[in-house]
């Protein structure tokens, strides 16, 4: 990889996350809600999620999410 190549890690639609420390820092409200990306958003930065219990979606920075590992690896 060459020192100019930054883009972010590809996160596959349908991954469950909570929210990074940066993303728990900026966002308190939701700091201990975990959901699950359903999509692209207009901006190549953020990704469409959905929260556990919600009925739409919001964008979020990739920077303010983690993926959460699955109990299976």
């Amino acid at each position: 990889m060459t020192g100019g190549d930054r883009s972010p890690p590809r996160i596959a639609i349908g991954t469950r996350f909570r929210l990074s420390a940066l993303g728990a820092a900026r966002n308190p409200h939701l700091a201990k809600k975990e959901g699950i990306i359903v999509g692209g958003s207009r901006l190549n930065s953020s990704l469409r999620v959905l929260f556990d219990g919600r009925k739409s979606p919001m964008s979020l920075h990739r920077d303010y999410i983690e993926p959460i590992p699955s109990d299976t690896e």
